[in-house]
């Protein structure tokens, strides 16, 4: 059965967990300075959608990596938008996976 993650807000932006389905992480527009994404396998994606004037349009996709030695971790899968960060509106996460995390670092 499909289920939506679970969005928790923290000191530092958002921690995504579980779920399977597109699941909307906030509703506005934020700034995001990084994200980091640690899969269940290999083969774990995280596909993110940014939706402006009622257009969604795939921004970023995570896909884990198996270098060996614990790479599918957030550590090994990780983007940084740089000190100003990037402008995301309606952002929302399709995970593969229930066991899946993406953390999200604001501005």
């Amino acid at each position: 059965m499909a289920t939506s993650a679970t969005v928790t807000k923290t000191e530092y932006g958002f921690s995504i967990t579980g779920g399977d389905i597109a699941t909307v992480i906030d509703s506005g527009k934020i700034w995001v300075k990084s994200m980091a994404f640690a899969g269940n396998a290999t083969n774990a994606t995280c596909v993110l959608t940014s939706n402006v004037n009622g257009t969604a349009t795939t921004c970023f996709k995570f896909k884990c990596y198996d270098a060996g030695g614990g790479s599918l971790n957030a550590a090994g899968n990780f983007v940084y938008f740089g000190e100003v960060g990037a402008p995301f509106t309606n952002l929302t996460l399709t995970p593969s996976a229930t066991t899946d995390i993406l953390y999200i670092f604001l501005k």
